[in-house]
């Protein structure tokens, strides 16, 4: 059996590839494309959290105040299809190719020139969602998708194009696990992150066609009035939405298997512990991506589909959080039995648990379904959503990169920005969908540019609007924190241990 071990700081280096247009374009190393995705997707999170700022600030008080009605729908449209198609999915590939490879002790990945070309189809695939300017919301719910004009064809073809590279991605990160692994290296002695790349690329090699199909249907309609999601046809606007969310549900899982997997590498690492059931935390992963195909009828409860099938999708939706429980007892089952070090990337592992905590809660809530139809298509979900993806997701993203740092660029980022970066994001998230929260308890629809006024709804805007400046507040700080330090960092005295984590094996045989 071979023995994976843990990369060095000579594995870690970066060529000043970006110097050359033609090393730039042509790179085919996994280290490089991988940074090239990160960058991609974190130019991208800041536009998208300006959106969603100019959204909240909005919000903040009644009546129209920095945007008009078709401005705020364009806003939010981009900042929900900018946030999970080029910021979220691509950070999960970027991390992938960067790590992958390392870890499983091969060369690159196993087609270099097709990881190249899956990258920069997401350029184009961007143009095309940012010059459409859609109206439509990330959901594209017939018949409003389909009575507005071309900016619609626009986002339709920029989300194919987007498809095109996560399907491209996705096999090639499956070829590479299963057939360039150093020789020996069995299934089981991989690490728990390429277990949540290689599953998540499953779930997007069997759902990505789904919402690509949906997506040619949805542009032929629009072209030549094919009449698939028209009402009274056979399909109708009921058939876009078991589309729309058999892929969407899902999903969510492709943005959140690799942030587990980030957190379970990050918290092992920290708490300079191995992590606690191993074979427990791989079948977990494995029964989320089953489960997580099977449920999308969760999320039409007030649709009319029927009372068996509403108890079907209910019990299901209840067994997927047996193994997401299983998973958060084995995180802090690890830090109990461990040595904790208190740094940023560990911090951030903390926000994710919290994160995935909240939205859990909110999500079992939605499940039991005369609650949902009382908070349906209101704030509850906007929080319940944005507690897993943002305080969840990015969290661990950001945690990653944070670890990633010094291994990279040879330098320790601020530790003090670090940790004023963590308590402002934290509490940021925390205030702002809590506060999504109690708007949904309220009544407050998502999706509305105007409310009437009531001191009940604008109070809760107001604080929601203050915790979203909070985490402007940490972005802005993490930026600073990242130039400051590539420019101005201390050198770190041991670049194979930039933590002084002591010596531990990636993988190690589970006891």
């Amino acid at each position: 059996m071979a023995t994976l071990t843990e990369p060095t700081a000579t594995t870690f280096e970066i060529r000043p590839f970006y110097k050359n247009w033609k090393t730039l374009l042509g790179t085919t190393n996994h280290k490089e494309i991988g940074i090239l995705y990160i960058v991609f997707a974190f130019a991208n999170f800041l536009i998208a959290g300006l959106f969603a700022l100019l959204i909240r600030m909005e919000l903040a008080m009644v009546g129209p105040t920095l945007v008009d009605s078709s401005t705020y729908s364009v806003l939010f449209t981009l900042h929900g299809t900018i946030m999970i198609f080029l910021v979220i999915m691509p950070l999960g590939a970027g991390f992938g190719n960067f790590f992958v490879p390392l870890f499983i002790g091969a060369d690159d990945m196993y087609w270099p020139r097709w990881n190249n070309a899956a990258f920069w189809l997401l350029i184009p695939g961007a143009l095309f969602i940012y010059l459409g300017q859609a109206n439509i919301t990330w959901t594209a719910y017939p018949p409003m998708s389909l009575v507005e004009g071309n900016s619609v064809i626009f986002w339709t073809i920029g989300l194919l194009i987007v498809g095109v590279s996560s399907l491209a991605g996705a096999i090639n990160f499956i070829m590479t696990i299963f057939f360039a692994r150093k020789p020996g290296v069995r299934f089981f002695d991989l690490d728990l992150f390429t277990w949540s790349i290689l599953i998540t690329s499953f779930i997007q090699l069997i759902a990505t066609p789904i919402i690509t199909t949906g997506l040619i249907l949805l542009l032929t309609e629009k072209l030549f009035n094919t009449g698939f999601f028209t009402k009274g046809s056979i399909g109708g606007p009921v058939l876009w939405q078991h589309v729309f969310w058999a892929y969407s549900h899902p999903a969510v899982y492709i943005m959140i298997l690799p942030s587990m997997g980030i957190t379970s590498y990050l918290i092992s690492k920290f708490s300079r512990n191995e992590i606690f059931g191993y074979y427990s935390m791989v079948l977990s992963m494995a029964a989320i991506a089953l489960i997580g195909m099977s449920v999308w009828g969760h999320h039409m409860f007030v649709v009319g589909v029927g009372v068996q099938i509403n108890y079907f999708f209910t019990f299901l939706t209840f067994v997927i959080a047996v193994p997401s429980g299983i998973k958060m007892f084995n995180w802090v089952l690890t830090m109990y039995g461990g040595r904790i070090k208190f740094e940023a990337p560990f911090l951030f592992s903390l926000g994710f648990l919290v994160g995935f905590l909240f939205g859990g809660l909110t999500g079992v809530m939605l499940n039991v379904v005369p609650y949902d139809i009382m908070v349906h298509d209101t704030y509850w979900v906007v929080g319940h959503f944005h507690f897993i993806v943002i305080g969840g997701a990015v969290s661990a993203l950001f945690g990653m990169l944070y670890y990633l740092f010094p291994r990279v660029t040879g330098k320790m980022y601020d530790r003090k920005l670090a940790l004023w970066h963590f308590g402002f994001w934290f509490a940021g998230f925390i205030i702002t969908f809590s506060a999504f929260s109690v708007l949904g308890a309220l009544g407050m629809p998502r999706r509305y540019f105007d409310y009437p006024f009531d001191p009940s709804l604008q109070i809760w805007h107001q604080i929601a609007t203050i915790g979203a400046l909070l985490q402007a507040v940490a972005v802005i700080i993490w930026v600073v924190n990242i130039f400051k330090s590539i420019f101005q960092g201390e050198p770190v005295e041991n670049p194979d241990d930039p933590f002084n984590l002591g010596t531990m094996e990636v993988t190690a045989e589970p006891a």
